[in-house]
């Protein structure tokens, strides 16, 4: 068995590519794990990720009040990073704006080898990403005329097999959504190609579950977030990935995804988190009331969920907590699709608001293929899947209480993708809400983290 240096010994390193705001990063570095590199090309995004560094980085130093001060708004990121030249440096060499495509991948894998090499780092263990996932969404390819067949995103997977072989990690975690089974361009069954470039990988990986598995009986093999202690259901498919000679130690590795399946049933057992579970104790707000940035102190102390302790703890109060406006048409919309299930009638869709309401129904080409475009988050349930799409009207995500009757705030979108409140989200309102929704929660990376750090201290003692 192979053993690390006993500076190394209990540290494994992680790089994570198209990393948008990092949930996946931030489920791994709750599992003590290392973050190296993120590369995303989003700026807001990058904003984000270099944010979350300085939170972990000050609490580290137990500098946690120089963080608020940021949060509150007393001083800014640039004075953090202009009075901290060392921890300038650190985060400049972990976050990595950059766009698959155009710059050049060598110059990507050259900026990687400088992170590692400035945080001592013998090797890469762990590789995350999902390439973006809209030519995969059902729901983009209907709104699409051509169905994305044309859409160059299809092939972004490409660029992850080549940092794959750049940097050869011991696992390698891909994540996408359950329409890529179905995607199709130039003629091609993208799944079967992915499938395909993945097994002429060099060094070889086995991938669980194994590819003629997943290919055979995709949906057998999709994760919901719902089992993970997540208020919300959100499917996704969760390939993982490991060098095949790690099985000459470990010859139960191939189980590592059935054990993850196992704990989500169990999880299951115990009943699904609710809407309620999430956000009841965030402060109620008027239209267009509340901060994009830091809304405020947590009120006088209340009796908390459990989920909800969690969520804050770690964090002095609420930021990204600000309600939008709408106009006087949707309310009275929201209203009635509120007031439909209260009343005990269930969840109601534009079918019943033309039956009931025609005075009600939007002039909207679409309206035929939407016919759930305005839906409320039940307290009693799990809430929808949150996606990108949020940042647009919010009308797929209408808050449950009719006294507020607005959309989901960033915050609660966040608290429902498990994001702790200290995870402040950087840039315009729009930009906030497609990181949240671009995300892969937090505590679903944690239970894969979990999973693989069993395997890696096995081999690395």
């Amino acid at each position: 068995m192979k053993k690390c240096d006993s500076n190394q010994s209990s540290r494994f390193y992680v790089v994570d590519l198209f990393a948008g705001c990092g949930g996946l990063s931030e489920g791994f570095r709750q599992a003590n794990f290392e973050i190296i590199a993120q590369i995303e090309m989003d700026k807001w995004a990058c904003r984000t990720l270099v944010t979350r560094h300085l939170y972990h980085e000050l609490r580290k130093k137990d500098n946690y009040n120089v963080y608020n001060k940021y949060l509150t708004g007393q001083i800014s990121q640039e004075d953090i990073l202009n009075n901290n030249p060392p921890l300038a440096q650190l985060i400049s060499h972990r976050v990595i704006q950059a766009v698959f495509g155009e710059d050049e991948t060598d110059e990507i894998f050259d900026r990687i080898e400088a992170s590692k090499r400035l945080h001592g780092a013998p090797h890469i263990h762990v590789l995350l990403g999902g390439p973006p996932c809209q030519p995969y969404s059902l729901i983009g390819r209907s709104r699409d005329p051509f169905r994305m067949v044309n859409d160059d995103r299809h092939f972004l997977y490409t660029y992850y097999l080549e940092m794959l072989e750049h940097i050869q990690p011991d696992f390698f975690i891909y994540e996408n959504v359950p329409g890529l089974f179905t995607a199709k361009a130039r003629g091609r069954d993208i799944f079967g190609k992915i499938l395909n470039d993945f097994s002429l990988l060099h060094p070889p990986y086995e991938i669980i579950p194994p590819l003629q598995k997943v290919y055979d009986d995709p949906r057998s093999y999709i994760i919901n977030a719902a089992d993970f202690h997540i208020p919300q259901n959100r499917k996704r498919l969760i390939l993982i990935g490991y060098k095949k000679s790690l099985e000459t130690d470990s010859p139960k590795i191939k189980n590592m995804f059935i054990q993850l399946q196992k704990e989500g049933i169990r999880n299951r057992q115990t009943g699904y988190l609710s809407v309620k579970d999430a956000i009841s104790d965030l402060p109620s707000l008027e239209l267009g009331k509340g901060n994009d940035g830091w809304y405020g102190y947590y009120e006088s102390p209340c009796e908390l969920k459990s989920y909800q302790g969690k969520m804050r703890k770690g964090s002095r109060g609420i930021s990204n907590h600000r309600a939008r406006t709408h106009m006087a048409s949707d309310l009275d919309r929201y209203r009635f699709f509120i007031q439909h299930h209260v009343n005990g009638n269930g969840a109601a869709n534009l079918i019943d608001l033309m039956n009931e309401r025609p005075d009600l129904v939007p002039s909207h080409h679409t309206k035929d293929k939407f016919l759930d475009r305005f839906k409320v988050q039940w307290w009693n349930r799990p809430a929808s899947t949150i996606t990108a799409h949020i940042c647009k009207d919010g009308h797929y995500y209408i808050h449950p209480d009719i006294d507020q009757c607005r959309s989901f705030t960033v915050r609660e979108a966040a608290r429902c993708q498990s994001f702790p409140d200290n995870f402040k989200f950087e840039g315009p309102r729009t930009e906030q809400f497609k990181q949240v929704g671009n995300a892969v929660p937090p505590i679903l990376a944690f239970y894969i983290a979990k999973a693989i750090l069993k395997q890696l201290r096995k081999r690395y003692g």
